[in-house]
């Protein structure tokens, strides 16, 4: 006998039909929750490699769900990264609101300079962002053409 959550597997208690069919149910359940891990990592990767590429620049990035939740984050250990990525998604929905208002069209990203740094979010897809955080003196045209790359790329995997 097998028991899952309250049920009970017996080989005389069920058709067989309806053993495959709610056996079905638990390994698709399984299946999605290895697919959101992979998702995860994958979104992981993505971010490793957009540092890698990036050098010294980037002092932290992180991948940001619409509501501010940080699906993935690469900060430095003195950065609050759910700060960061509520900070983020209030930017992008201003910059959003300012964009439609002035009728410039969608917005791309959205950068702050600061006399220590830098910090640019744009959109990863319809469901996510990209919060990126520069050091000063960063090369903002080599960030931001790697930024979009994996901005789509994100925007891809969710």
């Amino acid at each position: 006998m097998i028991h899952y959550e309250g049920i009970v597997f017996a080989p005389d208690g069920m058709q067989r039909c309806e053993k495959q069919a709610v056996l079905a149910q638990i390994l698709s359940g399984v299946e999605r929750t290895h697919l959101m891990a992979s998702r995860q990592e994958q979104i992981a990767t993505v971010l490793e490699q957009f540092a890698t590429n990036t050098g010294n620049d980037v002092g932290g990035v992180a991948a940001v769900g619409m509501d501010g939740i940080v699906l993935v984050s690469r900060m430095s250990a003195d950065v609050n990264a759910d700060r960061v990525g509520a900070v983020a998604a209030t930017m992008m929905g201003v910059t959003r609101r300012v964009s439609g208002e002035l009728r410039i069209g969608v917005p791309e990203e959205t950068i702050i300079k600061s006399d220590g740094g830098l910090f640019m979010v744009l959109p990863a897809g319809d469901q996510s962002l990209l919060a990126i955080n520069l050091r000063q003196g960063a090369n903002l045209g080599m960030v931001r053409i790697e930024a979009r790359s994996a901005a789509q790329e994100i925007g891809r995997l969710l």
